[in-house]
């Protein structure tokens, strides 16, 4: 996955610390927490170069640290409460020969929602980096196109539900999807894909003591429900053409961003697209057509502050020169500044494989 999605996942989790600091109305407090976790999951297959490969079952088995936040400010963010912490993970992925194994750490964000209850849920969102044994090699491993370099970038989404046999034991069960890439550093870069459901167990360092808060209501609508903004971006693809594996991507957006309630907003938008791994392809194909591509897009946006984090669906409606799916994702995130100027990331991607990260900047009417 590509370093925008790094920094994103950063950022989420630099907003959820950022509404816990704040001044309280209740006596907070910010238990320490310790645990161990283990992962049984399944390796997707989601590319058809690495249909090859037999069956994988990857297992883990991770320690885990974290603070639990316990702020009216975090409360008031989400109606929840979140952990913050530390995650240090050893995986076999069930080849050795060909997949080897890895050592994961990773920084996540959890917030917990009915805290007040004994069986509560969360969902955590991670971002850290991989140490993997068996990177590709053209002649010792031609058959791991998952990753070709040791270090990669991590990353982690899961759902859960918590159960409190005391007020220091806690009893934990998730579904978790897992990625790990090296960003386009180096090719063949696939990825390792495998959902995995996690049991684990954690305690507190001490007693833990939690508020009984009513539900934040129905939020005020914000001072402008309107958003229209224009951004340039640039970035490097993530293709392999010829004996080329990078390649300059440059474009431009016009986005239109709609609030609907809470902290939602709903956009289309259309993208021009000068990508230059398919003018190369084009030419080694000996085509004549345009490389440049055109699309409208549809999505989702969250307004957190200063900061939104968006997901699209597009659709080329100029594509002369089929490359790829007619269809794919935008997952982004953007920081506004005072003066309507933003700056931020973006991953485009079709189904499973990444296409580019790109850096962008921008400007909001």
């Amino acid at each position: 996955m590509k370093k925008s999605i790094i920094c994103l996942f950063a950022l989420v989790f630099l907003t959820f610390f950022a509404y816990a600091q704040t001044e309280t109305t209740f006596v907070e407090s910010k238990p320490t927490f310790i645990g161990i976790t283990l992962d049984y999951g399944s390796l997707l297959k989601h590319a058809p170069s690495l249909r090859q490969i037999p069956d994988a079952y990857p297992s883990g088995i991770g320690v885990d640290w974290g603070k639990l936040l316990l702020t009216q400010r975090a409360w008031d963010f989400c109606s929840c409460f979140p952990k913050v912490g530390i995650n240090l993970s050893y995986w076999s992925f069930d080849n050795p020969d060909v997949l080897g194994n890895g050592l994961i750490a990773m920084g996540y964000v959890e917030p917990y929602f009915r805290t007040q209850k004994r069986t509560n849920l969360f969902f955590r969102m991670g971002i850290g980096g991989a140490y993997l044994t068996q990177p590709f090699d053209e002649i010792d491993n031609p058959l791991n196109e998952s990753y070709s370099t040791n270090l990669s970038f991590a990353l982690l989404v899961g759902l859960g539900i918590n159960y409190r046999l005391n007020d220091k034991l806690n009893l934990r069960l998730a579904a978790n999807y897992n990625h790990t890439s090296n960003g386009g550093v180096s090719t063949p870069n696939k990825g390792l894909n495998f959902p995995s459901l996690s049991l684990g167990v954690n305690s507190s360092l001490e007693d833990v003591v939690y508020p009984h808060l009513k539900k934040i209501g129905k939020r005020q609508p914000p001072e402008d429900k309107e958003r229209i903004s224009i951004a340039h971006f640039s970035g490097w693809s993530n293709a392999a053409v010829g004996d080329k594996d990078k390649f300059y991507v440059f474009g431009f957006m016009g986005k239109y961003s709609r609030w609907i309630g809470g902290r939602s907003a709903i956009t289309g938008s259309t993208e021009l697209i000068f990508d230059y791994s398919r003018r190369e392809q084009i030419k080694l194909d000996g085509a004549d057509a345009s490389f440049v591509q055109a699309a409208a897009l549809v999505g989702h946006e969250f307004w957190l502050g200063r900061v939104t984090f968006s997901q699209e669906l597009g659709i080329y409606y100029f594509n002369d020169y089929r490359i790829n799916d007619d269809v794919y994702q935008r997952y982004g995130l953007n920081y506004h500044f005072k003066n309507n100027l933003f700056f931020g990331f973006n991953l485009k991607a079709h189904r499973h494989v990444a296409d580019f990260f790109d850096l962008r900047i921008g400007y909001t009417f």
